[in-house]
C-alpha cells in the first residue's frame, strides 16, 4: 500500500503535483474527446444520404436534405439588422487586455430557431431546430469602440437582451476620460427565408403536415445539422471549429504523461 505514496516522493514528485497532473489529463481527455466529436460530426455529414422530400420515409436516418428555406408562420427579428430570421446566433465580445495581450473575450451569447420547411422542386419538408447544431456564416459584425457612441441598432439589442448591459462611457477628468469600458464587437449569423439551406438529421412522421409537406419531418438526429452552405462547407466548418479543442486537448494530454510517465514506469513494469 506505500507504493501509492513512496513512487511518486522517490521519483521527485510530490502528491499534489500528482494530483495536478491527473487533473489535467482528465480535462485534455474530455476537451479532446470534445473536439472529435465535431470532426465526427463533419464526417457524418458529408456521408449522409441525399434525399428528395418526396422519398422521405418516417424512419429513415442520417439523411440529408439541400435546399431553399420557407416561413411556416413564425420568425424571429434579426438581432442587428432589419428582417425576419428561421435560426439565428449572436455573439457579443469585449476587447479585454490580460497581462501584455489583448484579445476579443465573449460576454455573451445565444440562438434559437423556429420551425420551417426545406423545399425541392417544389415539395417541402419541415424542419424543427430546436435541438439543431447550427453551423452559420457570419451575417453581421459591428465594432463599437469604447469612445464612439452606439448606432440606433445595437442599443436597440441591448434593450432586448438582459444579459448584455450598455458600455459605460466613463468619467471626463478635465481633458481626460477615465473609467471608460473597452471596444466591443457584435456579430450575427442569420438563416432567413429565402436562402439556401443543409439540413442533415433523422426523419420522423408528421401525419399532420399540410398541402404542400411531406408527412415527415426532420427534428432530430446523430448528427443534426442546419447550415446555410453546403453539405462539403458545412463539413469544413464543423473541422474547423473541432481543430482547437482536439489539438488543446491533446497537448494537455502529452503534458499529463510527461509528468506521470516516471511514476508508472516503475509500476507498469
Amino acid at each position: 500500500m506505500s507504493l501509492q505514496f513512496d513512487v511518486p516522493v522517490q521519483l521527485g514528485l510530490s502528491p499534489v503535483t500528482l494530483v495536478l497532473a491527473l487533473l489535467v489529463l482528465i480535462v485534455g481527455v474530455a476537451v479532446a474527446l470534445y473536439g472529435l466529436s465535431g470532426s465526427v460530426t463533419a464526417l457524418r455529414t458529408l456521408r449522409a444520404s441525399d434525399v428528395d422530400p418526396m422519398s422521405l420515409a418516417g424512419d429513415d436516418r442520417r439523411v440529408r436534405v439541400v435546399g431553399r428555406t420557407e416561413s411556416v408562420g413564425e420568425v424571429l427579428p434579426a438581432p442587428l439588422t432589419d428582417g425576419d430570421a428561421l435560426c439565428l446566433a449572436y455573439e457579443v465580445s469585449e476587447y479585454r487586455t490580460q497581462g501584455k495581450t489583448q484579445s476579443w473575450s465573449a460576454i455573451d451569447s445565444g440562438e434559437a430557431g423556429v420551425p420551417f420547411r426545406v423545399v425541392v422542386d417544389g415539395t417541402g419538408v419541415r424542419v424543427d431546430p430546436a435541438r439543431a447544431t447550427f453551423v452559420l456564416g457570419l451575417d453581421e459584425s459591428i465594432r463599437v469602440r469604447s469612445s464612439e457612441e452606439p448606432p440606433d441598432r445595437i442599443r436597440r439589442f441591448v434593450d432586448a437582451f438582459d444579459a448584455v448591459d450598455e458600455t459605460h462611457p466613463g468619467y471626463d477628468v478635465g481633458p481626460f476620460t477615465v473609467g471608460r469600458g473597452p471596444d466591443r464587437r457584435y456579430r450575427q449569423r442569420l438563416i432567413r427565408p429565402g436562402d439556401e439551406v443543409t439540413v442533415v438529421g433523422d426523419a420522423s412522421a408528421f401525419p399532420d403536415a399540410p398541402v404542400g409537406e411531406v408527412k415527415s419531418r426532420i427534428a432530430d438526429g446523430n448528427p443534426f445539422v442546419v447550415s446555410d452552405a453546403s453539405p462539403r462547407r458545412t463539413a469544413l466548418r464543423l473541422i474547423g471549429r473541432s481543430a482547437l479543442p482536439l489539438v488543446g486537448g491533446c497537448l494537455l494530454v502529452v503534458i499529463a504523461v510527461a509528468f506521470l510517465g516516471p511514476v508508472w514506469r516503475p509500476i507498469v513494469g
